[in-house]
């Protein structure tokens, strides 16, 4: 499925992952070394008033950038009940268009070349 196609479900996403690794970092590492793109797991998708939202917004917002240069076209996707997108998860207030993100980037680990990252 085509980046472009996901919606985001909430309307802000944290810089980090779990794992530590910024959003940047990962964005840059996937361009340094396309192989780690296949690495990282499948977002889960689920349709919604016609539109396809994601659960995992941080992955997306990764993936969005890579399509947008020019890096990759579609991405394995895992579809998943609707009844999994709560109310609490589903923040957006554009439709999913864009999302904020809600802490400023800090060029720290940005040139981690990592094989651990996911």
């Amino acid at each position: 499925m085509k980046p472009s196609k996901i919606f985001y479900s909430q309307d802000s996403i944290k810089e980090k992952f779990d794992n530590g690794h910024t959003i940047y970092s990962t964005l840059s590492v996937c361009k340094k070394h396309p192989f780690v793109i296949n690495k990282i797991p499948r977002i889960r998708v689920c349709q919604k008033n016609g539109k396809m939202y994601t659960l995992d917004n941080r992955r997306l917002w990764v993936f969005k950038k890579l399509e947008a240069d020019g890096y990759i076209t579609d991405i394995p996707v895992k579809t998943v009940s609707n009844d999994r997108l709560t109310p609490e998860k589903f923040t957006t207030k554009n439709g999913g268009e864009s999302v904020e993100i809600r802490q400023p980037f800090v060029d720290s680990d940005d040139d981690t070349d990592n094989d651990d990252m996911f």
